[in-house]
Protein backbone atom coordinates (compact mmCIF):
# COMPACT_ATOMS: atom_id res chain seq x y z
CA UNK A 1 0.00 0.00 0.00
CA UNK A 2 2.82 2.35 0.91
CA UNK A 3 4.61 1.51 -2.35
CA UNK A 4 1.45 2.26 -4.32
CA UNK A 5 1.07 5.63 -2.59
CA UNK A 6 4.71 6.44 -3.34
CA UNK A 7 4.20 5.63 -7.03
CA UNK A 8 1.09 7.81 -7.18
CA UNK A 9 2.86 10.66 -5.42
CA UNK A 10 5.81 10.39 -7.82
CA UNK A 11 3.46 10.42 -10.83
CA UNK A 12 1.66 13.47 -9.41
CA UNK A 13 4.94 15.33 -8.91
CA UNK A 14 6.02 14.48 -12.46
CA UNK A 15 2.76 15.88 -13.85
CA UNK A 16 3.14 19.03 -11.76
CA UNK A 17 6.70 19.49 -13.03
CA UNK A 18 5.51 18.97 -16.60
CA UNK A 19 2.77 21.59 -16.29
CA UNK A 20 5.11 24.05 -14.57
CA UNK A 21 7.60 23.58 -17.40
CA UNK A 22 4.94 24.28 -20.01
CA UNK A 23 3.52 27.22 -18.10
CA UNK A 24 6.83 28.97 -17.48
CA UNK A 25 9.73 27.57 -19.49
CA UNK A 26 7.73 27.31 -22.72
CA UNK A 27 4.93 29.89 -22.59
CA UNK A 28 7.12 32.79 -21.42
CA UNK A 29 9.61 32.51 -24.33
CA UNK A 30 6.75 32.16 -26.83
CA UNK A 31 5.13 35.33 -25.46
CA UNK A 32 8.46 37.13 -25.85
CA UNK A 33 8.68 35.95 -29.46
CA UNK A 34 5.15 37.15 -30.16
CA UNK A 35 5.83 40.60 -28.71
CA UNK A 36 9.10 40.92 -30.67
CA UNK A 37 7.43 39.92 -33.93
CA UNK A 38 4.60 42.39 -33.32
CA UNK A 39 7.17 45.18 -32.87
CA UNK A 40 8.89 44.24 -36.12
CA UNK A 41 5.62 44.00 -38.10
CA UNK A 42 4.50 47.39 -36.75
CA UNK A 43 7.85 48.72 -38.04
CA UNK A 44 8.90 49.96 -34.61
CA UNK A 45 12.42 48.73 -35.38
CA UNK A 46 12.61 50.03 -38.96
CA UNK A 47 10.78 49.89 -42.27
CA UNK A 48 10.03 46.57 -43.96
CA UNK A 49 9.23 45.57 -47.51
CA UNK A 50 6.13 43.51 -48.37
CA UNK A 51 7.99 40.18 -48.52
CA UNK A 52 9.54 40.72 -45.10
CA UNK A 53 6.16 41.63 -43.60
CA UNK A 54 4.57 38.50 -45.08
CA UNK A 55 7.24 36.20 -43.66
CA UNK A 56 7.04 37.83 -40.23
CA UNK A 57 3.23 37.63 -40.25
CA UNK A 58 3.36 33.90 -41.02
CA UNK A 59 5.90 33.40 -38.24
CA UNK A 60 3.71 35.39 -35.84
CA UNK A 61 0.69 33.24 -36.71
CA UNK A 62 2.76 30.13 -36.01
CA UNK A 63 3.89 31.44 -32.62
CA UNK A 64 0.34 32.34 -31.66
CA UNK A 65 -0.77 28.85 -32.68
CA UNK A 66 1.93 27.30 -30.48
CA UNK A 67 0.91 29.53 -27.57
CA UNK A 68 -2.71 28.45 -28.05
CA UNK A 69 -1.78 24.77 -28.00
CA UNK A 70 0.29 25.23 -24.84
CA UNK A 71 -2.71 26.88 -23.19
CA UNK A 72 -4.91 23.98 -24.31
CA UNK A 73 -2.53 21.44 -22.78
CA UNK A 74 -2.67 23.27 -19.44
CA UNK A 75 -6.49 23.56 -19.62
CA UNK A 76 -6.85 19.84 -20.43
CA UNK A 77 -4.62 18.99 -17.47
CA UNK A 78 -6.72 21.18 -15.15
CA UNK A 79 -9.95 19.52 -16.32
CA UNK A 80 -8.52 16.04 -15.84
CA UNK A 81 -7.44 16.96 -12.30
CA UNK A 82 -10.68 18.84 -11.53
CA UNK A 83 -8.83 22.12 -10.99
CA UNK A 84 -11.38 24.18 -12.94
CA UNK A 85 -14.15 26.09 -11.16
CA UNK A 86 -17.07 26.81 -13.49
CA UNK A 87 -18.59 30.29 -13.25
CA UNK A 88 -22.27 29.67 -13.97
CA UNK A 89 -24.55 32.23 -15.56
CA UNK A 90 -27.49 32.42 -17.94
CA UNK A 91 -26.05 32.34 -21.47
CA UNK A 92 -27.60 32.48 -24.92
CA UNK A 93 -26.21 29.82 -27.25
CA UNK A 94 -27.44 31.57 -30.39
CA UNK A 95 -25.43 34.67 -29.49
CA UNK A 96 -22.30 32.58 -28.88
CA UNK A 97 -22.73 30.93 -32.29
CA UNK A 98 -23.28 34.22 -34.12
CA UNK A 99 -20.27 35.83 -32.44
CA UNK A 100 -18.04 32.91 -33.39
CA UNK A 101 -19.01 32.96 -37.08
CA UNK A 102 -18.56 36.75 -37.20
CA UNK A 103 -15.04 36.48 -35.74
CA UNK A 104 -14.09 33.52 -37.97
CA UNK A 105 -14.79 35.15 -41.34
CA UNK A 106 -11.23 34.65 -42.58
CA UNK A 107 -11.23 30.92 -41.88
CA UNK A 108 -14.68 30.51 -43.44
CA UNK A 109 -13.71 32.58 -46.48
CA UNK A 110 -10.51 30.57 -46.99
CA UNK A 111 -12.60 27.40 -47.30
CA UNK A 112 -15.36 29.15 -49.30
CA UNK A 113 -17.96 27.63 -47.00
CA UNK A 114 -21.51 28.92 -46.72
CA UNK A 115 -22.72 29.04 -43.10
CA UNK A 116 -26.39 28.32 -42.37
CA UNK A 117 -27.72 28.82 -38.82
CA UNK A 118 -31.13 27.50 -37.73
CA UNK A 119 -32.63 28.11 -34.31
CA UNK A 120 -35.42 25.62 -33.63
CA UNK A 121 -35.39 26.20 -29.89
CA UNK A 122 -38.00 28.45 -28.31
CA UNK A 123 -35.54 29.58 -25.62
CA UNK A 124 -31.89 28.79 -26.51
CA UNK A 125 -30.56 29.73 -23.06
CA UNK A 126 -28.77 27.51 -20.55
CA UNK A 127 -27.00 27.86 -17.22
CA UNK A 128 -23.30 27.38 -17.93
CA UNK A 129 -19.84 28.94 -17.90
CA UNK A 130 -19.96 31.32 -20.86
CA UNK A 131 -16.20 31.48 -21.44
CA UNK A 132 -15.78 27.69 -21.32
CA UNK A 133 -18.76 26.97 -23.60
CA UNK A 134 -17.43 29.54 -26.07
CA UNK A 135 -14.10 27.69 -26.13
CA UNK A 136 -15.75 24.29 -26.59
CA UNK A 137 -17.83 25.51 -29.53
CA UNK A 138 -14.81 27.28 -31.04
CA UNK A 139 -12.66 24.14 -30.91
CA UNK A 140 -15.35 21.98 -32.47
CA UNK A 141 -16.45 24.52 -35.10
CA UNK A 142 -12.85 25.22 -36.14
CA UNK A 143 -12.34 21.51 -36.65
CA UNK A 144 -15.54 21.08 -38.67
CA UNK A 145 -14.77 24.06 -40.92
CA UNK A 146 -11.19 22.87 -41.49
CA UNK A 147 -12.34 19.35 -42.38
CA UNK A 148 -15.35 20.30 -44.51
CA UNK A 149 -15.00 20.05 -48.27
CA UNK A 150 -14.38 23.40 -49.92
CA UNK A 151 -17.27 25.18 -51.65
CA UNK A 152 -19.87 23.42 -49.47
CA UNK A 153 -22.18 24.32 -46.58
CA UNK A 154 -21.85 24.03 -42.84
CA UNK A 155 -25.23 23.80 -41.13
CA UNK A 156 -25.45 24.86 -37.49
CA UNK A 157 -28.71 24.03 -35.76
CA UNK A 158 -30.09 24.53 -32.25
CA UNK A 159 -32.99 22.42 -31.05
CA UNK A 160 -34.15 21.02 -27.75
CA UNK A 161 -35.69 17.90 -26.33
CA UNK A 162 -37.30 17.29 -22.95
CA UNK A 163 -34.06 17.49 -20.96
CA UNK A 164 -31.34 18.69 -23.34
CA UNK A 165 -30.57 21.47 -25.76
CA UNK A 166 -28.75 20.19 -28.85
CA UNK A 167 -26.24 22.22 -30.86
CA UNK A 168 -25.25 20.43 -34.07
CA UNK A 169 -22.72 21.11 -36.83
CA UNK A 170 -23.24 19.27 -40.13
CA UNK A 171 -20.82 19.34 -43.05
CA UNK A 172 -19.80 17.30 -46.07
CA UNK A 173 -16.51 15.40 -46.20
CA UNK A 174 -16.11 12.13 -48.13
CA UNK A 175 -13.07 11.01 -46.11
CA UNK A 176 -14.91 10.72 -42.81
CA UNK A 177 -16.45 7.63 -41.25
CA UNK A 178 -17.59 6.50 -37.83
CA UNK A 179 -14.62 4.15 -37.55
CA UNK A 180 -12.17 6.99 -38.11
CA UNK A 181 -13.79 9.27 -35.55
CA UNK A 182 -14.90 6.89 -32.77
CA UNK A 183 -11.81 7.73 -30.69
CA UNK A 184 -11.60 11.35 -31.79
CA UNK A 185 -12.40 12.71 -28.33
CA UNK A 186 -9.68 10.73 -26.55
CA UNK A 187 -6.54 12.57 -25.45
CA UNK A 188 -4.46 10.29 -27.69
CA UNK A 189 -6.79 9.14 -30.49
CA UNK A 190 -5.92 6.03 -32.46
CA UNK A 191 -6.61 7.84 -35.74
CA UNK A 192 -3.98 10.50 -36.43
CA UNK A 193 -5.60 13.81 -37.28
CA UNK A 194 -4.37 15.66 -40.38
CA UNK A 195 -4.95 19.07 -38.81
CA UNK A 196 -2.20 20.16 -36.40
CA UNK A 197 -3.55 20.66 -32.88
CA UNK A 198 -7.07 19.43 -33.72
CA UNK A 199 -7.01 16.35 -31.49
CA UNK A 200 -6.15 18.30 -28.35
CA UNK A 201 -8.73 21.01 -29.03
CA UNK A 202 -11.52 18.50 -29.58
CA UNK A 203 -10.47 16.51 -26.53
CA UNK A 204 -10.63 19.71 -24.47
CA UNK A 205 -14.07 20.50 -25.93
CA UNK A 206 -15.25 17.13 -24.66
CA UNK A 207 -13.83 17.84 -21.19
CA UNK A 208 -15.65 21.18 -21.06
CA UNK A 209 -18.99 19.72 -22.13
CA UNK A 210 -18.60 16.76 -19.74
CA UNK A 211 -17.96 19.20 -16.88
CA UNK A 212 -21.35 20.74 -17.74
CA UNK A 213 -22.99 17.29 -17.47
CA UNK A 214 -23.34 17.14 -21.24
CA UNK A 215 -21.85 15.04 -24.01
CA UNK A 216 -20.74 15.26 -27.65
CA UNK A 217 -21.72 12.67 -30.23
CA UNK A 218 -20.97 12.04 -33.89
CA UNK A 219 -23.09 10.60 -36.70
CA UNK A 220 -22.29 9.87 -40.31
CA UNK A 221 -24.62 9.45 -43.29
CA UNK A 222 -22.87 9.09 -46.61
CA UNK A 223 -20.58 12.09 -46.98
CA UNK A 224 -22.53 14.12 -44.40
CA UNK A 225 -21.05 14.29 -40.91
CA UNK A 226 -22.68 15.74 -37.81
CA UNK A 227 -21.16 16.64 -34.44
CA UNK A 228 -23.66 17.49 -31.72
CA UNK A 229 -23.07 19.19 -28.38
CA UNK A 230 -25.78 18.11 -25.92
CA UNK A 231 -26.24 20.23 -22.79
CA UNK A 232 -28.79 19.80 -19.96
CA UNK A 233 -31.54 22.40 -19.95
CA UNK A 234 -31.75 22.35 -16.13
CA UNK A 235 -28.10 22.55 -15.20
CA UNK A 236 -28.25 24.44 -11.90
CA UNK A 237 -29.09 21.67 -9.44
CA UNK A 238 -27.07 18.88 -11.05
CA UNK A 239 -23.97 20.79 -12.20
CA UNK A 240 -20.68 19.07 -11.50
CA UNK A 241 -18.66 21.22 -9.11
CA UNK A 242 -15.01 21.24 -10.11
CA UNK A 243 -12.82 22.27 -7.21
Amino acid sequence: MQKENTVQQTAFMQRETFISTINHDLKVPVIAQIRALELLIDEKMGLLNSNQKEILSLTLDSCRSIYGMLSEIISAYKYENKDIVLELENINLLRIIENYFTQSKNLIRSRNINILVFNNSFYPNIIADKHQIQKAFEYLANYCISCASKDTELICEIKDSEEFIHLSLTFECPDFSYEKTKNLFNSLPEHRMDKVGCSLGIYLAKQIITAHNGYIDFSNSGIKNTYTINLPLNNVNNMTKLQ
